[in-house]
């Protein structure tokens, strides 16, 4: 799932790989979908609501190359061996089917020799897919094939469908910047049952003036682009976020400065450090920009943040969901739906939490979501006393003013073990108060564990 491309260039609307053909006649998917890209790395948070989803695509591995040292070759051991691995995660949400995804991470498209060994792992999965009742659909490629190697793109696709079990369907993820004029990209949608183009990531991540993640799904102009190739599509939708640290200097001035990305960083982390100044904004995507500008020299965890120096938040909204989908839904003909990247990890608080994602984007099972604030809690496994893990479902996350919590326990706490920078604290022996700056508020946010000789019911009130 490549977080990183070229701009986006202008798009012809014609002239594309191919003859034009017109989809009008062609009989559209039966059905409109949701549902998410499950990544290695995602986990099931216990505060979800175990919804089916439509479709799940379940990074399962990777495609690798290995250089073998010069002692281990031999006349018939070439020197470069390619691999593919992947395991099917012990706990995956429901879903109604099931794409196992196998991603290269490299620029540039894997050797051929890889794919009968691609197609020998898919069959082992699906045969541990059997055993668990999952019903396996098909494979997705995961490859940011540079634009100008798509000839050699679809040869290998080609190569992988000849060796795949009969009845396997093949997905493939595309980049935008192969559907600008003069591409091999119809070839390569001719080797695939379905392709799913990601809206998202169209600049670099890495220049300093990209405060998007997201880009805007313009219907009118991409839907006779997707529908030419009379190919089944969905599209790919952020709901993820991201973090990073914008030195005050461009690297020019001061090389051993640098943009650096953070993938544990939370909002909660700065936002309680009075050394930070907080400015924000919404971009184009409806996406809300956090920029934390320091005030002076700071340590974030083992990064040297100096004055100036700005640490910065990209956060998806459901206002972006709502936006995305909304246009998503005016794209006719071959449209399948909408996949969103993707499911987060456990106690992500910059990615949007798959219920609210799905409530968000008007998915009727979702709807009604969190109608107010409340507790949950898990079981911590200890021996001599009672001690669990201390959640809160958030009626109103992201909230743009501070927000102030009051938190009842039944019985006497022995003592209370705040999450990192969390602003929670005891009042009393039964009694926690926890104050949230702006925007630090998530749908389902985990403040500590909770000791108690006894064991303890929470309630939670919000104070004006």
């Amino acid at each position: 799932m490549r977080l990183s491309q070229a701009v986006l260039l202008v798009i012809a609307s014609a002239g594309l790989s191919g003859c034009t053909v017109s989809w009008s006649n062609q009989s559209a998917p039966s059905r409109w979908t949701a549902g998410f890209w499950f990544w290695q790395g995602s986990s099931i948070d216990p505060a979800y609501s175990g919804q089916e989803l439509d479709v799940l695509f379940v990074q399962v591995g990777t495609i690798r190359k290995e250089t073998m040292p010069g002692y281990l070759r031999t006349a018939g051991n070439a020197a470069e061996q390619w691999y593919a691995y992947g395991e099917l995660p012990s706990e995956i949400p429901p879903a109604r089917e099931y794409w196992l995804v196998y991603r290269y991470a490299n620029q540039g498209v894997p050797d051929l020799q890889v794919a009968s060994k691609l197609a020998t792992q898919i069959s082992r999965l699906q045969a541990d897919a059997r055993q668990r009742h999952l019903n396996v659909v098909g494979l997705q490629l995961d490859i940011d094939s540079p634009t100008s190697a798509l000839p050699q793109y679809a040869g290998f696709i080609r190569q992988v469908r000849m060796a795949l079990p009969k009845g396997v369907q093949v997905s493939i993820t595309a980049l935008l910047d192969w559907f600008r004029s003069g591409t091999a990209v119809g070839d390569v949608i001719a080797q695939a049952d379905e392709f799913v183009p990601q809206f998202y990531d169209l600049g670099d991540p890495a220049a300093d003036d990209q405060a998007a993640i997201a880009a805007r799904i313009d219907a009118a102009r991409w839907e006779p682009v997707f529908n030419r190739f009379r190919k089944r599509f969905r599209i790919g939708i952020s709901s993820f976020g991201r973090a990073r640290v914008i030195p005050h200097e461009p690297p020019s001035q001061s090389p051993y400065r640098r943009l650096v990305f953070y993938g544990d960083l939370r909002p909660l982390d700065v936002a309680t450090n009075p050394a930070f100044q907080l400015q924000t904004s919404r971009n184009a995507a409806d996406e809300t920009v956090l920029g934390y500008r320091a005030i002076r020299k700071v340590h974030v965890g083992y990064e040297r943040i100096d004055a100036g120096d700005v640490v910065q938040f990209v956060i998806s909204t459901p206002d972006a969901i709502r936006a995305a989908v909304q246009s998503a839904r005016l794209i006719h003909g071959q449209m399948a739906g909408i996949v969103f990247f993707r499911w987060p990890s456990s106690r992500e608080d910059w990615a949007m939490q798959p219920d609210e994602v799905l409530e968000a984007a008007g998915v009727a099972a979702a709807a009604g979501g969190r109608q107010r604030n409340r507790i949950q809690v898990m079981p911590g496994d200890c021996a001599a006393v009672s001690c669990v893990d201390v959640y809160l479902d958030s009626a109103g996350p992201l909230v743009p003013q501070p927000v102030r919590y009051r938190i009842r326990a039944s019985v006497p706490l022995e003592y209370f073990l705040p999450e990192r920078n969390m602003p929670v604290h005891l009042t009393g022996a039964s009694e926690l108060e926890l104050s949230l700056p702006p925007y630090c508020s998530r749908g389902h946010l985990y403040l500590g564990r909770a000791v108690s000789l006894q064991r303890a019911e929470f309630t939670v009130g919000e104070e004006q």
